[in-house]
Formats: structure tokens, sequence, C-alpha cells
């Protein structure tokens, strides 16, 4: 019985190493350059009263939970970073960067709480900016 184990394994691991090549020669490694040629984008910070209705609408009723959008109108896109219910109010958020790819435009924003004797207890805040650029007809990626 020993002497039928030992083949039996040795052609299951055998089969399985094979199956294993079949599905690892269908991949391919593709090298991201780092480097890639990125170009600013000239943007503007949209005060409250200057979004679409309809884009104020839909950020009331996403407000609650962290949310990363874009909306576009009449030509001009507008790109939303929200981090939902915060406990308490005097939050900001910072631009880290903004560029655009020959593929895509990435956002990467920062969330900066108050300062410790500016903390207001029992006041729920929702931190939310929103930007507006050109539409370039490119995918916004967010970081």
């Amino acid at each position: 019985m020993k002497k039928l184990v030992k083949p039996v394994m040795k052609g299951i691991l055998m089969g399985v190493f094979v199956i294993f090549l079949f599905q690892i020669q269908g991949c391919k490694i593709k090298v991201v350059s780092k480097e890639e040629p990125r170009s600013e984008v000239r943007f503007s910070i949209i005060s409250e009263e200057c979004i679409p209705e309809s884009l104020s609408n839909l950020i009331n009723k996403k407000k609650e939970k962290i949310m990363k959008m874009t909306y576009v109108d009449e030509g001009k896109r507008f790109i939303v970073v929200g981090y939902g219910a915060q406990n308490s109010g005097g939050y900001s958020i910072y631009i880290k960067d903004l560029y655009k790819t020959e593929n895509a435009i990435y956002v990467d924003t920062c969330l900066v709480g108050p300062e410790e004797k500016k903390i207001k207890e029992g006041v729920v805040s929702y931190p939310c900016i929103v930007l507006q650029i050109s539409e370039m007809g490119l995918p916004v990626v967010f970081q």
C-alpha cells in the first residue's frame, strides 16, 4: 500500500504543477513608470452657493459617509471629496496633489482636524470640498 501512495502523490503534485504553469503563462507583468509625464490642472474651489443645485442635492444625500465623486455640468467637471460625519467642527481639507497624465486626472486630499482648543463638542460637521476643473474627458483617480 505504501508503494502505491508515493506514485499517486507524485502524480497529483505533478498535475497541480502543470496546471499552475498553464495559469501563469497567460499573466503579464507590466511595469508602470513613476515618472509618467504630468501636467498641472487648473482648478477652483467652489463655494456652497456656486455649486449647481442638482450636485448640491446629491452631496446632501451622501454627506453622512465618505464620498469621492465627479459630476459634469455644462462643460465643467466638479470633483467632490467628503469625509463623512465628524464629531466636531473646525475641520479643513488640504489638497495635496492635483495633476493629469495622458490617461487620467489624479486627486489627493487630506482631512485636517481642528486644534485641540478649537474642538467643539456636541457639534457634527460634514467636511467636504468641491473643485471645479474644465472637462478633459479623462477619468478621475482618487488617491
